[in-house]
């Protein structure tokens, strides 16, 4: 009888974890973020910060990359040092469509700059 009493409202529990409702997600419209109805509205909507698997792919890419390679291999020279892929940054122009990545350095001091690579060719670098 215990048991037949278990069997019962263990499937009483599962019909109602999969019969009930619940509260669904529903996806929004995409808006477009290039529009900008206020003049007085900041720059901000021009670019988009990419995250999740974009990022990661667009930062493997970039750190595979030759030109990446010679970049660190000549600032570790000048004592710069790599912070690492966790600390990349990257970026859409939603005008133009090309991706930024910002990869930081520092140095002894700890002052970090950040090169810039441009759809990954080097453009650059500023100091933060």
């Amino acid at each position: 009888m215990k048991k037949l009493l278990t069997v019962l409202c263990g499937g009483l529990i599962a019909l109602t974890l999969f019969v009930t409702t619940g509260n669904t997600v529903k996806a929004s419209e995409q808006t477009n973020p290039v529009e900008v109805n206020d003049p007085d509205d900041c720059a901000c909507h021009d670019v988009t910060k990419i995250l999740g698997a974009e990022r990661n792919k667009t930062v493997s890419n970039i750190i595979s990359s030759n030109q990446f390679k010679q970049v660190e291999k000549d600032l570790k020279k000048d004592g710069l040092k790599w912070k690492g892929a966790n600390s990349i940054e990257v970026i859409k122009f939603n005008a133009t469509g090309q991706i930024l990545v910002g990869v930081p350095f520092s140095n002894e001091q700890g002052i970090v700059e950040m090169y810039i690579f441009i759809n990954g060719v080097l453009v650059g670098h500023n100091p933060m």
